[in-house]
């Protein structure tokens, strides 16, 4: 039976769509602005303002910075960093949550409240300081993947998915001879797909736009992600980085150290942008599981 909204629902409608879309395009107007400066004349682009579309459209701006060696080196790190620390956290949080799910497992309801007081307790900057430069991974590569291989919120969250798997599945592998390795290679994560894209987005963003940690413990130009030398780049006027694009490309093109800059931005946004659409589905389907079921 259909049910003819009234007036008033009619005009709470339009009300809210026209909400929605004024607070999209006040979203989406920023990136917006950065894309068309990034693809606009650095020189046209400082003399005017840009408004809806780019000034004199090129792309000389991404050939300076993309043949960059420090911008490529660090597009690299970010990258590496992204791919190792989200398979490896990914496969921590999942081997520790499918252990807790175990009710034989020796002091279970002990190491879930171990595993939980850093949720709500925290050790503080200075102690994590300490451990890191103790631990010798200053201005080392797994500075970037150690201390984040583990997250007690995604345990929880891969503990709830787990805790939905039939187990009549994993008793009839063990009928068949399958031990624990096979178990949860073979039988759990296969069917946990969901919950891997949900995790795979968690950590792989935090990692790509991790910048800070870099910050703290890292010196060395060639070991700097994307994220943090473009921290420096905007903060820091007389950036190298920027110095050095702007005399190989002085006496060639049109591009302006305001460019670089937006240009910089453009490139360590866009592998997220592009690999969001494709884990979306996934993702909103692990995330409801979890909270239904949380």
């Amino acid at each position: 039976m259909n049910i003819r909204a009234t007036g008033g629902e009619r005009l709470f409608s339009i009300l809210n769509v026209v909400l929605l879309i004024l607070l999209s395009a006040v979203m989406a107007y920023p990136f917006l602005y950065v894309l068309f400066y990034s693809i606009s004349d650095g020189v046209a682009a400082g003399a005017t303002t840009i408004t809806f579309a780019p000034v004199k459209p090129t792309l000389d701006n991404y050939k300076a910075v993309l043949g960059n060696a420090g911008i490529m080196n660090a597009f690299f790190i970010s990258a590496a960093r992204t791919v190792l620390g989200t398979v490896l956290h990914v496969l921590v949080v999942c081997l520790v949550a499918y252990a807790i799910t175990k009710k034989q497992l020796l002091w279970r309801k002990p190491i879930i409240v171990f595993f939980m007081i850093p949720m709500f307790v925290s050790g503080g900057l200075l102690p994590f300081y300490v451990i890191i430069v103790k631990l010798g991974l200053s201005n080392h590569f797994l500075v970037y993947i150690l201390p984040m291989l583990f997250s007690a919120f995604n345990m929880l969250l891969a503990k709830v998915f787990f805790d939905q798997i039939p187990a009549s599945l994993e008793e009839s592998a063990r009928i068949d001879g399958a031990g624990d390795a096979i178990v949860f290679f073979r039988i759990v994560l296969p069917s946990s797909l969901p919950l891997l894209a949900t995790l795979s987005i968690f950590a792989g963003v935090s990692q790509w736009n991790a910048w800070f940690d870099a910050l703290l413990f890292v010196t060395k130009q060639n070991l700097l992600p994307i994220q943090t030398l473009l921290y420096k780049i905007i903060l820091e006027s007389q950036a190298t980085t920027v110095e050095q694009i702007m005399r190989m490309t002085q006496s060639k093109t049109q591009v302006t150290s305001e460019a670089v800059k937006m240009t910089t931005l453009m490139v360590s946004t866009l592998p997220i942008l592009c690999i969001y659409p494709f884990m979306q589905r996934y993702f909103v389907k692990g995330m409801m599981i979890g909270a239904v079921k949380g």
